[in-house]
């Protein structure tokens, strides 16, 4: 799934999500749909050269990327409480 916000909580968010573990493929995908909105006459980011890229996020403050990986364990919770989640954890 590819998915370009314009205007939200950041100046841009671009997301890209898919199932499986090929991280490689996914960046890929980020940096085409990028290349794609940066060739967008007109388009300019605001960029500080001390603190890189400026946003509404002070997360997001720097290089604005951030990355996140969903992970599904079966049957964690399926007693009904977070004791084996917390052994895990």
């Amino acid at each position: 799934m590819r998915i370009i916000w314009f205007g939200e909580e950041d100046q841009l968010r671009i997301m890209c999500m898919k199932k499986g573990s090929n991280l490689l493929e996914v960046f890929s995908n980020l940096n085409e749909m990028l290349s794609t909105v940066e060739s967008i006459e007109g388009i300019e980011f605001a960029k500080d050269e001390q603190y890189g890229y400026v946003t509404s996020c002070p997360s997001n403050l720097g290089t604005g990327m951030r990355a996140s990986v969903h992970v599904k364990i079966p049957n964690l919770t399926a007693d009904g409480t977070d004791a084996k989640a917390k052994e895990v954890c």
